[in-house]
């Protein structure tokens, strides 16, 4: 006994539809266009590497003129000043160690037999003084005190003159053996001529034939 299959067939027409809105649908597509955008290639560039910072030589500095002209005058300038410095330096540290060797006015002093006065066997003492920049020799033939002599010598000028120091020195300078009386005034020496019982300036012509002669 055969059973005849019954086949149900349903008209398309037959099944209940849904209403689409056509503006849900194209909002849709928006919103997934929106998702599906491409992204600006920017915000997936690779971040750059830093560049190595140039190593500057050693050998560039000495190479750029407008430094060296400017550390060759830096250095010009502390050269100078430091000359300076020193300069005055041991200008001040000789006037300190005169002040305590021979005080203020520069004052020196000798002992010397020259043949004045010493009969008792004591020499004659001189004293050198810068007397307010005028050099002065005064003499106590044998140490006689109460016969001073005195030998006015020339101005002096300049600056810081007052504090020259006088030296005093005796030496046969004319060759007539007796002691002549020298006084060193920096450079400059002055002679005085000893007569016997006094000194007094050499003159120009005795000054002439001593240097012929080659005298001190």
């Amino acid at each position: 006994m055969s059973v005849a299959r019954q086949h149900t067939y349903h008209d398309i027409d037959d099944m209940p539809t849904k209403a689409i809105n056509h503006g849900a649908v194209k909002n849709q597509r928006t919103a997934a266009h929106n998702q599906l955008r491409r992204v600006p290639q920017t915000a997936y560039r690779p971040a750059r590497q830093a560049e190595p910072e140039a190593k500057s030589s050693p050998l560039a500095f000495l190479f750029n003129p407008s430094q060296l002209l400017t550390s060759a005058m830096l250095v010009g300038a502390l050269a100078i000043i430091l000359y300076f410095g020193i300069t005055s330096l041991m200008a001040w540290t000789q006037i300190k160690m005169d002040d305590f060797k021979y005080g203020r006015p520069r004052t020196s002093q000798l002992d010397a037999f020259v043949g004045h006065g010493e009969a008792n066997g004591t020499p004659s003492h001189f004293v050198a003084m810068n007397l307010n920049r005028r050099v002065t020799i005064m003499e106590f033939p044998g140490g006689d005190v109460t016969k001073p002599m005195v030998l006015v010598g020339p101005t002096l000028f300049g600056r810081d003159q007052d504090l020259t120091v006088v030296k005093l020195q005796v030496e046969d300078i004319n060759g007539d053996n007796k002691p002549d009386l020298t006084v060193q005034v920096k450079d400059e020496r002055l002679v005085y001529i000893n007569e016997g019982a006094a000194f007094r300036p050499i003159t120009a012509e005795e000054l002439a034939v001593v240097k012929q002669q080659g005298g001190r």
